[in-house]
């Protein structure tokens, strides 16, 4: 289990990542400059997230694993 300024750590990078990602997606309907710079900054915020990710190793307990049995 992940100590608590972790877990913390890793649901503020999954919610911020979500909303990047949304953005990332419906961005296609914007155009001009605008859809253009939210769609690099999508991009750039998800790299960002991608490096604090693997920088403060938030990839212990993200998956399902039974506990062991006694």
């Amino acid at each position: 289990m992940l100590p608590t300024g972790k877990r913390i750590l890793r649901g503020v990078v999954e919610v911020v990542a979500t909303a990047a990602a949304a953005v990332f997606v419906l961005d296609n309907r914007l155009s001009g400059t605008t859809g253009v710079v939210l769609f690099v900054v999508s991009i750039a915020v998800l790299l960002v997230l991608l490096f604090v990710w693997l920088a403060f190793d938030l990839t212990e307990d993200t998956g399902f694993w039974p506990d062991k049995p006694k």
